[in-house]
Order: C-alpha cells, then sequence, then structure tokens
C-alpha cells in the first residue's frame, strides 16, 4: 500500500466530508496516480465522480474495487452497488437490474430497495415495480426515496390518487427531494391547482439537482415557465 496514496485518499475523503468537492476530487486524483488503495477512499471518490456526471470514470473506480479480492466483502458488495448505478447512468438499464438484483441477495438495504426500485420503473414492466416498492415499503415505510418509488408506480399506472398520497407522504419526510416536488408540481398542474404546482415546481427548483436526478433542472424549467403563462 502507497503511503502517499493512502495520505491523498484521507485528504480526499476529509475535503468530501466537509464538502469541499474541489478540493476533494484533486486529491482523489492524486491518490489514485500514486496507489490509493483503500476501499472507502476510492469509493467515496466514484460517488463523487458519479454526481458531477462522470459516469465512466465513476464505473472504472467502482470495478477497481469490485476486482480487488483482498478488500472485504461488504466493499466489494458497496462497489457493485454503486457501479450498477453508473451501468444505469450509462444506458445499461438491464445490467444495472441484474447487478443490483445480485446485491440484494446478500446485502438487503433501503438504499438497494430505492435503487432497484426505480429501476424496474425505468424498465416499463409497472406490475413488475409495483410488487416490488411495495415490498420495499413493508421494508422501509419511512424511506423518502422508497416512498417516491412507490408514487411514482402509481403515477405511472394513472392511479393519481395514490400517487398523491405517496408523494405527500415522502415531501413530509424529505422536503427537498426534487423528483417528489417535480411530480407533485405535475399533479397540481393536472388538477387545476396553479399557485400549488408553481410553489412545489419553485421549491424543486431550488434544490441542488445532480446528474444523478431522475429529473433535469431543464424539465422542472419548462413546466414551470408554462404555468407562469397561465
Amino acid at each position: 500500500m502507497s503511503i502517499l496514496g493512502s495520505l491523498y485518499g484521507f485528504l480526499g475523503y476529509f475535503n468530501h466530508s466537509a464538502r469541499n468537492l474541489t478540493k476533494a476530487e484533486r486529491f482523489y486524483e492524486k491518490g489514485m496516480k500514486k496507489g490509493m488503495k483503500r476501499a472507502n477512499h476510492r469509493l467515496a471518490y466514484g460517488v463523487l465522480l458519479l454526481n458531477k456526471g462522470e459516469f465512466q470514470k465513476a464505473r472504472d473506480i467502482f470495478s477497481s474495487v469490485l476486482t480487488d479480492f483482498s478488500q472485504k466483502e461488504k466493499q466489494r458488495t458497496m462497489a457493485k452497488l454503486n457501479l450498477s448505478l453508473a451501468y444505469w447512468k450509462l444506458g445499461e438499464l438491464d445490467i444495472a437490474i441484474e447487478m443490483l438484483e445480485e446485491v440484494q441477495l446478500k446485502y438487503s438495504t433501503a438504499k438497494v430497495y430505492g435503487a432497484l426500485g426505480y429501476m424496474l420503473i425505468e424498465s416499463g414492466d409497472l406490475d413488475r415495480a409495483l410488487e416490488y416498492n411495495l415490498e420495499a415499503f413493508d421494508y422501509a415505510d419511512d424511506d423518502p426515496v422508497i416512498l417516491d418509488n412507490l408514487a411514482q408506480t402509481y403515477y405511472r399506472l394513472n392511479l393519481m390518487d395514490q400517487a398523491k398520497e405517496y408523494f405527500l407522504k415522502a415531501e413530509d419526510i424529505k422536503s427537498d427531494q426534487v423528483d417528489t416536488l417535480y411530480y407533485l408540481g405535475l399533479i397540481y398542474k393536472e388538477e387545476g391547482n396553479i399557485d400549488l404546482a408553481r410553489e412545489k415546481l419553485s421549491a424543486a427548483l431550488d434544490c441542488d439537482i445532480t446528474p444523478m436526478n431522475t429529473i433535469t433542472r431543464e424539465e422542472i424549467q419548462k413546466i414551470f415557465d408554462s404555468l407562469a403563462l397561465n
């Protein structure tokens, strides 16, 4: 293990925890060049890259942890979970779903349920998505991502009363979840409640929107601007 690589990894992780992301990335990059070995440093670097939208680079980082059999199984499993997110964002949805299904066999958490639940929605198999997201709800009925996934499933099934119920539950727990606010804005728009629709969409625009979100700032702005014309 490279001492210098470990030092840079520590400095990257420290700055990452302090939200000094530019400095963190610089130290992680130096660490990788000097043989940064610790899995938690490499995993954190990969997550930083995901949130920047550098999905191929993140995929390579996570793959390097997954294929390093000197790492603990839990760390390699976390690498596989995050690797699935990179594949999803790179357009390889089937691979991402398969990887998450493998992860869940030995590491079932709310984060796994949240990630796989959304990917099943994206796959278009809404019957399977509903069954899985109801199972996820039974597992963690206070997780805002799981609640949002269930709401989005109902939304795509055109079951608007159920969708609204679970979006509101998600909002009560996490008021700055951009996807939830966006869909509530759409529902209020469809109900003809333009003031509430504007309120939710405006709140969505105030959120920290990253490439890992499923809704873009441009999509939100387009709907918001159309309401301003009413």
